[in-house]
C-alpha cells in the first residue's frame, strides 16, 4: 500500500521487520522480492508519487563536478526510472541495459582500487533473474541472438574487439506494474514524502534503531526496524550515513574515512569519426542500429575483449556509431558548439562565448543538420531506426562515435557533506569530481586499440579525435561512494552489502560499485538487489526456525506494523 507521510501524525513512529530507504529500482526490486515471506516491509520514498521534489537533492554551491554542466536527480517513486527517454521502437520510454563482463570484476594492477569481491560467475542467475524482472526475454548480450543475414557483425579478426549488444528495458515494468504489486500488497507500504535525515544507533554503536525522516520542514517521523537497507544511490546515502554522527563522530560506517569516496560515474566522450572501408559496408550495419527484433529492442556496439582488459593498461569502453552526411570542417564547429548551447539551455548552465562565436561561424552547417533531421531524424543515444530507411549508404557516409567510458576509482573524488542546508535542514552534499591525467591516457590508449583492431580487420578507419570532446562527465550514474570490499579498511560494504561492524544495516544500489566498468548499472543494481533479497529471505526463515522473530534480533523484539505518536 501507499501513504503520504505528510498524512501522519508528527513525532510519529512506524514500526516494521524491514526499512527500505529509497524507492528507485533497487528499492523497489527488493521490496517486491520479499513479499510473501512473512515480514513487513517500509519502503521510504523522499519524493511523491507523480511528482519530484529534485532540489532537494541538488549539491552545494562550492561543488566541483569537472565537465558536467548541471546535476539530474530524481526524488520520486522510480528514481531515475522517471529519465528513462530511448525511443527503442515503442515510445521514448527505455533505459540501455548491459552486464559487466569478467575483466570489470577483476583487479587491474594499473587501475587502483579496481575490482570486485564477487565474480561475473556469481552474479549470472542474478542477472538472469533480473532480465526477468524487467520482463526481458533470456538474450544473450552477445550478438549471437541478435544478427541475421541481413545483419552480420562486422568481421573483426583480432582478439583486442567485439561486438556486444545493449538491451532496453520499459520504465513502466517500474513505475507500473511493480508499483501496482506494491499498491496490492499487505506486505509492503510505502510511505512517500519521507525524506530520511539521520539514522539512530543503539548505545554500543553496533545496530541501527531508527530512520528518523521529515515529511515537510517541521514535520518529523520516526521508522524503527529491525534490518535497514539503503538504496538511495551514489549521492544520498553517503549524505546520509555522514548526517548519522550521533554514535560515530565521523558518520556510521565511517571509520576508515571512506564512506562518499571514490566517487564515480561514466563520462559521454565524443571519440572522433569511423569510416567505413566501403559505402556499402554502412548497409550491412544494421545490427549497429537501435531496432525492434521478434519482439525485443536491441542494439550492438563495440566492446574491448577481457583478454584486452587484462593485458593492456586502459580502462574499459563502449564504442557507439552513429551514421552521419558529410559536411565542411566549418559547419562541424558550427554544429558541434550549437549543441553545446543547447545542452547549456537545458541544463541552464552558463552559455560560453566561444561556443556562440563557433555556432555563429558554422551557422550554415546548423541549418543544415537540423533541416536533414527534420526530414529524416538521424541516430543518437535515444533515437535509432537509421537502417529502415531505403538504402542507407544513399545518404549516410560515415559513423559518429561516441564513447561510455569506465571512470576508475579515485580517493580524491567524492561526495562529503557542504555547508548549505535544503528546506527541512539537512546539509547539502558536496561533490568534488575531476578529471585526472591517467584516466585521459586510458582512455586514449582505449581509442587506439579500437583503432588498431578496426584497421587490423580491415573493416574501416577510426579517425580519433585528440583531445577528445566530453559531452558530459555525467550520465547520472553516481556510483561508488559506499564501496563493497571484504576488507573494512578499503570498503564499506562486504560482499552482501553489510556495512562493516554494524550488524543490521545495508546498502544496496550504485553506491556499493567498486568498480564501474563502461555498461549503465541498472541491470547490476537489480541484479545485486535480488541477491540480498535472497540473502535477507534465507536468514529470516533460518531465525523463525529457530524461534526468533525478524533478522539479526532477539526473540520477541519484533512489533507489530504501525504507526504511533509520540
Amino acid at each position: 500500500m501507499f501513504i503520504d507521510a505528510k498524512a501522519l501524525p508528527r513525532n510519529a513512529i512506524v514500526r516494521s521487520d524491514i526499512c527500505i530507504v529509497g524507492a528507485g529500482p533497487a528499492g523497489i526490486a527488493l521490496a517486491t522480492e520479499l513479499r510473501h515471506c512473512g515480514l513487513r516491509v517500509t519502503l521510504l520514498e523522499s519524493g511523491g508519487l507523480n511528482e519530484a521534489c529534485s532540489e532537494r537533492g541538488q549539491p552545494d554551491s562550492g561543488s566541483v563536478f569537472e565537465g558536467h554542466r548541471g546535476l539530474h536527480t530524481t526524488r520520486r517513486f522510480g528514481g531515475n526510472a522517471n529519465l528513462w527517454l530511448v525511443d527503442a521502437g515503442l515510445g521514448a520510454n527505455h533505459l540501455r541495459l548491459a552486464t559487466l563482463t569478467a575483466a570489470d570484476f577483476e583487479q587491474r594492477a594499473w587501475i587502483a582500487n579496481s575490482g570486485w569481491p564477487l565474480t561475473l560467475d556469481e552474479l549470472k542467475p542474478y542477472y538472469a533473474r533480473a532480465q526477468s524482472w524487467f520482463e526481458l526475454p533470456q538474450r544473450h548480450y552477445g550478438p549471437g541472438d541478435w544478427e541475421g543475414a541481413d545483419a552480420p557483425r562486422l568481421p573483426l579478426h583480432g582478439s583486442g574487439l567485439r561486438t556486444s549488444m545493449f538491451q532496453f528495458a520499459d520504465k513502466d515494468v517500474v513505475l507500473k506494474k511493480n508499483r501496482d504489486l506494491i499498491g496490492a500488497s499487505g506486505d509492503i507500504t510505502c510511505y512517500y514524502h519521507a525524506t530520511a535525515a539521520r539514522l539512530a544507533m543503539d548505545e554500543a554503536g553496533a545496530r541501527v534503531s531508527a530512520v528518523h525522516a521529515c515529511a515537510q520542514p517541521g514535520h518529523a517521523l520516526v521508522f524503527e526496524a529491525d534490518t535497514i537497507i539503503l538504496t538511495q544511490g551514489g549521492l544520498a546515502t553517503p549524505q546520509l550515513l555522514l548526517a548519522s554522527n550521533d554514535r560515530q563522530r565521523a558518520g556510521i560506517g565511517n571509520q576508515h574515512d571512506l564512506v562518499g569516496r571514490y566517487f564515480m560515474d561514466h563520462p559521454l566522450i565524443f571519440g572522433g569519426t569511423f569510416t567505413p572501408v566501403s559505402r556499402k559496408l554502412i548497409d550491412r550495419m544494421t545490427l549497429y542500429d537501435l531496432r525492434r527484433i521478434d519482439g525485443s529492442s536491441g542494439m550492438g556496439h563495440l566492446q574491448l575483449t577481457d583478454a584486452t582488459l587484462r593485458g593492456e593498461p586502459c580502462v574499459n569502453l563502449s564504442t557507439l556509431l552513429f551514421p552521419r552526411r558529410s559536411m565542411s570542417r566549418r559547419r562541424e564547429i558550427g554544429f558541434r558548439a550549437s549543441q553545446r548551447v543547447r545542452d547549456a539551455l537545458g541544463k541552464r548552465a552558463r552559455l560560453r562565448k566561444r561556443d556562440l562565436l563557433a555556432m555563429l561561424y558554422g551557422l550554415d552547417g546548423v541549418a543544415q543538420q537540423y533541416n536533414d533531421r527534420l526530414r529524416k531524424p538521424i541516430s543518437h543515444l535515444g533515437v535509432g531506426g537509421w537502417s529502415k530507411a531505403g538504402t542507407p549508404s544513399h545518404r549516410l557516409d560515415y559513423f559518429e562515435v561516441l564513447h561510455q567510458a569506465e571512470q576508475p576509482p579515485r580517493h580524491d573524488n567524492r561526495v562529503r557533506l557542504g555547508q548549505e542546508r535544503d528546506d527541512l535542514g539537512n546539509r547539502l552534499i558536496d561533490i568534488q569530481w575531476r578529471w585526472h591525467d591517467q584516466d585521459i591516457a586510458m582512455v586514449h590508449k582505449a581509442q587506439d586499440i579500437v583503432a588498431r583492431e578496426l584497421a587490423r580487420s580491415g573493416v574501416g578507419t577510426f579517425n580519433i579525435r585528440r583531445p577528445f570532446e566530453i559531452k558530459t562527465s555525467s550520465t547520472t550514474h553516481y556510483l561508488g561512494t559506499t564501496r563493497m570490499h571484504d576488507d573494512p579498511r578499503r570498503g564499506v560494504v562486504d560482499r552482501d552489502g553489510r556495512v562493516h561492524g554494524v550488524d543490521n544495516l545495508f546498502i544496496g544500489g550504485s553506491a556499493v560499485f567498486p568498480s564501474s566498468g563502461y555498461a549503465n548499472p541498472t541491470l547490476t543494481i537489480v541484479a545485486l538487489s535480488l541477491r540480498l533479497a535472497d540473502r535477507i529471505r534465507a536468514q529470516a526463515q533460518a531465525q523463525a526456525q529457530a524461534g526468533q522473530r525478524g533478522i539479526d534480533v532477539a526473540p520477541g523484539a519484533a512489533h507489530r506494523d504501525g504507526a504511533r505518536s509520540r
